[in-house]
């Protein structure tokens, strides 16, 4: 339980303070963000992962977030809390620098007295511990290019109950590549969207390479990705419709395992939803611009 893996997210655009502290302030309004995750929902394991968080901008190139997250599974519980900073630099017409960093703490939770062993186990009834923790993230947009990195459990907290060998939490790093092309087909009327991009993950020995595009025609958000952890043979097709305006997002994706054995077991749904407020601010200098899909 120690070295798990921290659980995915599918929706990397909708849920950008918790995948990247950089990102805080980076929609240049006040942005509220939900988001709801249900892991291999036919299964007795009962993998839920869901969170909160807010932020925006402070001065023209800084901004500030909060975020609070659980997740649950069966007799073990893991919540966190963060606070987020980051900072913007203009380095061109069209170029964009963020760097962020993200300290909070993490509580794990463990409940094992409703749970019967065949042999006697050397685990608490209950037992909770809390640890201090860290993330930097960097990112870059040149152009209509868009690149990222993070670094999360920087501090490896020590999250065991019992006395085992490194039981600390492992490091997890995220590299994010991606394209923004607009265009609008045959009348004005209609504005599309198009952003291809490639994200890898590593945490301990577990490798996660995810590739697809999502497009945006008018109000209408769709993707369509596929996700595949370099130690298992079966890749899993994520599928994601959504509403979208100035103001507004709600997005749904499914997780599909592309292997019969796993019986839809495999499988997740996953709900975001992100709302943007005006953010009245007595200094009037401009700020700097961001693309649509940081919104």
């Amino acid at each position: 339980m120690a070295s798990a893996q921290d659980s995915p997210l599918s929706q990397w655009c909708n849920n950008m303070l918790v995948m990247n502290p950089a990102f805080a302030g980076s929609a240049d309004m006040l942005r509220l963000n939900l988001f709801y995750r249900n892991q291999w929902p036919q299964s007795d394991a009962g993998f839920q992962y869901f969170g909160a968080a807010a932020d925006m901008p402070v001065k023209q190139s800084m901004g500030c977030g909060i975020e609070a997250t659980s997740d649950r599974m069966s007799f073990y519980a893991r919540r966190s809390f963060a606070a987020s900073y980051s900072y913007r630099v203009k380095a061109g017409t069209d170029r964009t620098i963020f760097m962020g960093i993200k300290l909070g703490a993490v509580q794990k939770s463990l409940s094992t007295s409703k749970l019967i062993f065949e042999q006697q186990e050397n685990l608490p009834s209950e037992a909770s511990k809390v640890s201090p923790d860290c993330a930097l993230g960097v990112a870059a947009m040149l152009g209509n290019v868009f690149a990222s990195a993070a670094a999360e459990h920087l501090l490896r907290p020590d999250q065991s109950f019992l006395s085992e060998k490194d039981s600390r939490t492992k490091l997890k790093l995220t590299f994010d590549l991606g394209y923004v092309y607009n265009f609008s087909p045959l009348t004005k009327k209609i504005d599309v969207e198009i952003m291809p991009n490639f994200i890898y993950q590593r945490q301990g020995k577990q490798q996660n390479m995810q590739i697809g595009v999502t497009t945006q025609v008018n109000w209408l958000l769709a993707s369509l990705f596929v996700r595949k952890n370099i130690g298992s043979d079966a890749p899993t097709a994520i599928i994601m419709l959504g509403y979208k305006n100035l103001d507004f997002r709600i997005a749904y994706s499914y997780d599909a395992v592309l292997n019969r054995k796993t019986n839809g077991i495999g499988n997740a749904h996953e709900v975001s939803v992100t709302k943007l407020f005006d953010v009245k601010r007595k200094e009037k200098k401009k700020s700097i611009e961001c693309p649509s899909f940081l919104r």
